[in-house]
């Protein structure tokens, strides 16, 4: 067991819950009130959590780390042959497949108050006191919530009106574990990477959530929902299970 995880763990029996962060460390461990059970996640580029339900012993944490430790092998290989830690920290352009726009990227270093990116209409301009991976990843992600606003929020507006149904609220986001949500008050969350997926499989996921609203769950009526206004949903949902390589490593950094 690495270092890391055993102070998590100490921190655990000393009875003092809170999310622990590193980027450093194989796995990282969070607690969680509405968690019932252990739940191991990947959560791209670089990082695996273990989820706890509050009050679990440290000793139950161990057991399941290690009865999983395959498991975590296999997600660790798979993260790194998604994200290679030199794969493009500045990246060169930005396509956003899922609409059809491509621009490149200028970088300037310039004494500037701070970091900012100007937008034209073939190419981003970004102006840093230096160009460091942190400060440019956080100004793209910005700029791509900005993208998926315009873009993602009047297309799902379009879709809800084919299928007869109408949001509550729709939000935009950028996340790291889901490509989207509905909640039971029928609001609409939709990550901002979607833009980086194939239209139909971007599509698709719009069509997954609205017909939430219709059915809150997985059922038998829900896919029936699905299939009508996307019939070839089986092979999209596939693929976009299999996407989040399509999304570049500053959308997900944080």
């Amino acid at each position: 067991m690495s270092s890391n995880v055993a102070e998590q763990l100490r921190l655990l029996d000393d009875d003092r819950p809170q999310p622990w962060q590193s980027d450093q460390q194989a796995v990282v461990i969070r607690e969680s009130r509405r968690a019932k059970s252990l739940i191991l996640q990947m959560i791209p580029p670089y990082t695996l959590e273990l989820v706890v339900p509050r009050g679990t012993r440290p000793r139950d944490v161990q057991d399941f780390l290690a009865s999983n430790r395959r498991w975590i092998e296999r997600a660790q290989n798979e993260l790194q042959s998604r994200y290679p830690t030199g794969r493009q920290l500045l990246p060169d352009s930005v396509e956003l497949a899922a609409v059809g726009r491509r621009w490149e990227i200028r970088y300037e270093e310039a004494a500037t108050a701070r970091p900012r990116l100007r937008a034209f209409s073939e190419y981003l301009q970004i102006t840093t006191p230096d160009t460091a991976p942190s400060a440019v990843h956080g100004l793209l992600r910005q700029w791509l919530l900005a993208q998926a606003r315009v873009y993602l929020k009047p297309w799902l507006l379009s879709e809800a009106k084919t299928a007869g149904v109408r949001p509550n609220k729709i939000e935009v986001r950028t996340q790291r574990t889901r490509w989207g949500s509905c909640s039971p008050l029928g609001n609409v969350s939709l990550n901002a990477s979607l833009l980086f997926l194939a239209p139909a499989v971007a599509r698709y996921l719009l069509v997954h959530e609205l017909c939430h609203l219709r059915h809150l769950d997985h059922s038998a009526r829900y896919w029936r929902c699905v299939e009508r206004f996307e019939p070839d949903y089986r092979a999209l949902d596939k693929e976009l299970s299999e996407s989040w390589a399509e999304v570049p490593i500053w959308a997900l950094a944080r």
